[in-house]
Order: C-alpha cells, then sequence, then structure tokens
C-alpha cells in the first residue's frame, strides 16, 4: 500500500483535501451527510472526485485493507449505452488511494473501455493490479470456481435458484457504477438491473421468460427488485452524462446530456432521480414499484437530502 501511495503521489493524481478533507455541509453544527449527491460539470473525473467528497469521503466506505468489488455497465459500444469510464478510474484511484487490499471487477472490464478516457494514459499503471471474473463474459457460463447457486433469497417474491458471482459475498465493499438509461424490456436501466450483471445467462433467461410469458415485464421487474435483496451496494456512482432515452440496453439510440454524475448508498433514490432523466415517474416503472415494496430504498426524493452542485 505504502509503494501505491507513494506512486499516486508521484503522479500528481492526489488531491488533498478535496479527498481526505471533511465534509462542509454543515446543520446546526454537525456535518449533514446527502443521500443523494448530483454533480454537474464537463470534467466527470473531479464531479465523481466531488461527489464522493460530499457524500463524506471514499474512507467512509473503504478501508485500509479492504477487498472492493466493482459492477461497471461496461460492455456496450454506442455513445450513450455504457457508464463514462471517467467515472470508473476516479473511483478506482479513489479506492487504491484509500488503502484497498485489492480491486475486483466482478463483470469483466475489457481494457479498451478505460481506453475511451482521456485519463486513460495517467491511470493506466492503476489498472495492472486490478483483478477481474474473467469467467464473467457475457455469454456467461456458470463454473463452480467463479460462481455459486443460491437456492433461496429471504423475501423474494419469484426469484429463486439463481447462478451469482461468488466474489459478491467475499468483498468487504461494493461498489455498483451503472448509466441512467432507456431499457426496451423494463424502460430503466440503472443501479437496480445493473445487478443482472452479476448473473449467469442461464439465470438471466428466467427472468425473462420465468413466468411463461415471454419478456413479461411485470415478472421482469419483480426479479430484478428480489434480485437486489441479495446484497445491497455499500456505494452507487451512476452516470446521467449522456444516455439513450429509446432503443435501449444497446443502442444506437436519440441521445440526451446533462453533465451529472449522481452518487449515493440508495439503488432506488438513484434509480428514482433515473426516472426523471426519461421523463418518467418511479410509479411508472415496474422494477422500482417492486422494490420499494420490499423495502429496499425510497422513490420520494422529497423526503430525501438531495445535494446539487457544480464543479
Amino acid at each position: 500500500m505504502d509503494r501505491r501511495r507513494f506512486i499516486l503521489r508521484g503522479t500528481g493524481l492526489l488531491a488533498g483535501g478535496l479527498i481526505l478533507g471533511s465534509n462542509p455541509l454543515k446543520l446546526f453544527g454537525k456535518p449533514l451527510t446527502p443521500d443523494l449527491c448530483l454533480v454537474k460539470s464537463t470534467d466527470y473525473y473531479h464531479a465523481t472526485l466531488k461527489a464522493i467528497h460530499e457524500l463524506g469521503g471514499i474512507r467512509k466506505f473503504v478501508s485500509p485493507g479492504d477487498s472492493v468489488g466493482f459492477l461497471i455497465n461496461s460492455a456496450f459500444k454506442h455513445p450513450g449505452t455504457y457508464s463514462h469510464p471517467d467515472i470508473a478510474l476516479a473511483m478506482i484511484f479513489l479506492c487504491w488511494e484509500a488503502g484497498a487490499r485489492e480491486i475486483i471487477m466482478l463483470q469483466a472490464v475489457k481494457d479498451e473501455y478505460f481506453q475511451r478516457s482521456t485519463a486513460y494514459p495517467k491511470h493506466r499503471f492503476l489498472l495492472d493490479e486490478l483483478e477481474q471474473v474473467k469467467s464473467n463474459t457475457f455469454p456467461v457460463e456458470y463454473d463452480e470456481e467463479d460462481f455459486m447457486v443460491m437456492e433461496t433469497i429471504a423475501g423474494a417474491v419469484h426469484l429463486k435458484n439463481i447462478e451469482i458471482v461468488r466474489k459478491i459475498f467475499e468483498v468487504d465493499v461494493f461498489i455498483n457504477i451503472p448509466i441512467l438509461k432507456h431499457h426496451a424490456g423494463t424502460i430503466l436501466t440503472g443501479a437496480l438491473k445493473n445487478m443482472m450483471g452479476l448473473l449467469t445467462r442461464k439465470t438471466n433467461v428466467t427472468f425473462h421468460l420465468g413466468s411463461g410469458v415471454r419478456k413479461d415485464p411485470e415478472y421482469l421487474g419483480q426479479c430484478i427488485a428480489d434480485l437486489n435483496l441479495v446484497r445491497k451496494p455499500d456505494l452507487i456512482v451512476a452516470d446521467a452524462i449522456e444516455f439513450i432515452t429509446g432503443n435501449g440496453p444497446g443502442g444506437p439510440g436519440p441521445l440526451r446530456q446533462l453533465d451529472l454524475v449522481v452518487a449515493g448508498t440508495d439503488p432506488l433514490a438513484v434509480d428514482s432521480f433515473g426516472a426523471a432523466c426519461l421523463d418518467m415517474t418511479p410509479d411508472e416503472i415496474v422494477t422500482l414499484t417492486s422494490a420499494q415494496a420490499l423495502g429496499i430504498g425510497e422513490t420520494d426524493l422529497s423526503k430525501l437530502n438531495v445535494v446539487e452542485l457544480s464543479s
């Protein structure tokens, strides 16, 4: 860890007070931590740093020696279909800087994804030590080393007998990095649906066919909600920078650009904001109403401390 920190300082990547400083928001002399932080900027890397700082800093989530698992929506190629790599690189940097023992890509991420970032050359060395669940690459087949079968999920309405990445239960910290975009089957791809990236193709097929009706939106939405009972992310950093508003999830499709990095710990709150990005309300999206019924989070953003900043 000391060697990596020395290298980080040598590159000029350490941001000093921005990363490690105290939260400036106060209420009657006490720190007020946002439930959801929205940072608007065209510098997406530093917008990510600022969002995490406002949530209390990376060390609120990652301690020295922690194993950190990332789930990044990285597989698509058309504009507005994948999480911006600047967000991922900023989060990888923060976790290494906080003293993480290891960082694991719970769904394999190709180097070409990171290369889309202008920050890639300066951060290339940070990627050398990443671990990957290499078998978790589409189309994903079950293997006993990297996957396990969960026969039941406490509280689930439909979902059972899922094949899921073992490491999700072994990492100390789980960070979800989705993009808030359109999806033909569920309307929204966001934090909740991104969890399907932990599953085999066989299990994902059951989401679409398990009710006996092909692509049944009610059944699909409930299965996604059920899946989010398995493990809640410790941190979500979502891309509302540029995203497709139709023809999802793979695009190409019509684009909307908001230049927003969205960070929080409640996947349902993040996705409720995502619904607004698509000019929808949470009660119009089955995944969100199903997740709310399971008590996964909050859809009413007026009940939360939502902080909007610019960088």
